[in-house]
């Protein structure tokens, strides 16, 4: 009798283990958009993205350099951002979310023409004045794109640890973002979110 409950104890300490939830430090886990409790798992979710982002963007309104000095709006290249994680982000989950807040404010338009976000759209216009097809008083001419004033570069890091009894890890996530200006070369803003995520061993984050 003594051992079925011995086995019967051991099965619910296991089954518990396994189903610990896992806790964020993001402030906004565990709740959808649409305001109802959702999942909260180990790799980063579109509510880490929006914290994340948000955050990143408040600090650097907050900066003194945040506005352009003389006035009018900053031209922003976006740069590479990094994913040094064990898991597939398409980083523009992050930085779409920068690039929207950031122009909501007036303050920052950001160019296809240079940087990671180029297209070929703004090159290919000058070509179509050697094409007998078009109007030329409506191709794009030469010498008219705007050079950047910023770029926003960053990375998002990931660290692992795992209890001494190896029952529970802890992955500790890192949105490292940067703006630097293009004349001085300075890097006028960095902004660092760290976000935290623990949970049951059991359930592996890889």
């Amino acid at each position: 009798m003594k051992k079925i409950l011995f086995v019967s104890v051991m099965a619910l300490a296991l089954t518990g283990c396994e189903t610990m939830p896992v806790h964020s430090s993001n402030p906004g886990a565990g709740m959808s958009t649409t305001g109802e409790k959702a999942l909260v798992a180990f790799g980063l979710q579109s509510v880490d993205f929006e914290y994340a982002a948000n955050q990143a963007v408040q600090e650097f309104l907050e900066s003194p350099f945040s506005k352009k000095p003389g006035g009018g709006r900053w031209v922003v290249q976006m740069g590479e951002v990094v994913n040094d994680t064990t898991f597939r982000i398409n980083t523009a989950s992050m930085t779409s979310r920068m690039k929207r807040a950031m122009t909501k404010t007036g303050q920052f338009i950001f160019t296809g023409a240079t940087g990671q976000e180029r297209t070929s759209f703004v090159a290919d216009s000058r070509q179509l004045r050697k094409s007998a097809m078009f109007d030329k008083s409506t191709v794009a001419r030469n010498g008219t794109v705007v050079a950047p004033d910023l770029e926003m570069l960053g990375s998002i890091r990931q660290r692992t640890v795992v209890s001494a009894d190896e029952t529970r890890q802890q992955l500790e996530y890192e949105f490292d973002f940067r703006v630097v200006e293009r004349d001085t070369g300075l890097e006028i803003f960095q902004s660092f979110i760290p976000i935290e995520k623990l949970g049951s061993n059991k359930s592996f984050a890889w």
